[in-house]
């Protein structure tokens, strides 16, 4: 592991106990440190959005229920004649 690494997470010259890294959280840090400071911002971005969020999925199956919803709600027979509302109110295509 990396210096930056090391002390990133709690190692030497902070004055705290080195925590043990699980091999496959350094291995994937050792392989983001190659990214470009815009790709690491955006591994972070998504990283965080993915411990906030839950699953990654969830808030997406969320808007879909949600739509669905909506729609049936909006498409009824009792609002279907302002379907077609420029005829209804006389008013111009453009």
């Amino acid at each position: 592991m990396t210096g930056a690494f090391q002390e990133s997470y709690g190692g030497e010259g902070m004055g705290a106990a080195v925590e043990t890294v699980p091999p496959r959280v350094a291995e994937i840090f050792n392989k983001v440190e190659r990214l470009t400071s815009t790709e690491r911002l955006t591994l972070a971005k998504l990283l965080l959005e993915s411990v906030l969020t839950g699953e990654p999925g969830e808030e997406a199956d969320w808007a879909a229920m949600s739509l669905s919803t909506f729609q049936r709600d909006w498409d009824n027979a009792e609002d279907a004649i302002y379907d077609n509302w420029r005829e209804l109110y006389g008013v111009p295509a453009r």
